[in-house]
C-alpha cells in the first residue's frame, strides 16, 4: 500500500490525480485501492528552490518487505507519470523513499 506525497508549486492548473493514481497502477499492476496519492501545494513565495527549478519533489513511503528491484521500478514508475501529468521536464523529479519497518504501520488497528 504506497503512498504518494507529491510536492508541487502551486499554479492555476490542477492536474488530473486520479488519472495518474491509475497509470501508475497498471504500469506496476498494483491495485487501484492501494494506492494513495497526496499532492501538497507550496506557494514558490513561501519555499527557497537551489535550483531556481520547478520541479517536482515525491516521497514514497512504502514498506520494507518490498524487493529493492521493486521499490526502484515504482519510484521510476512514480516520477515517469507525475512528470507527463503534471507537465514538468523528463527526468527532473526526485523520488526519496522512505521505508517503513515490518511492524511499524498500524492499520485497521492492526500494526503490520
Amino acid at each position: 500500500m504506497p503512498c504518494i506525497v507529491i510536492r508541487a508549486n502551486k499554479t492555476d492548473t490542477i492536474p488530473d490525480i486520479s488519472g495518474l493514481a491509475h497509470e501508475i497502477s497498471e504500469k506496476t499492476e498494483i491495485s487501484i485501492e492501494r494506492i494513495n496519492i497526496i499532492v501538497d501545494y507550496f506557494d514558490i513565495s513561501e519555499a527557497f528552490i537551489g535550483s531556481n527549478k520547478d520541479h517536482l519533489i515525491i516521497t514514497l513511503w512504502i514498506s520494507e518487505t518490498n524487493d529493492q528491484s521493486f521499490i526502484r521500478f515504482l519510484a521510476q514508475s512514480i516520477a515517469e507519470s507525475a512528470e507527463k501529468y503534471f507537465g514538468k521536464e523528463v527526468n527532473s523529479t526526485a523520488v526519496m523513499c522512505n521505508l517503513i519497518r515490518e511492524g511499524y504501520m498500524l492499520f485497521n488497528n492492526q500494526f503490520r
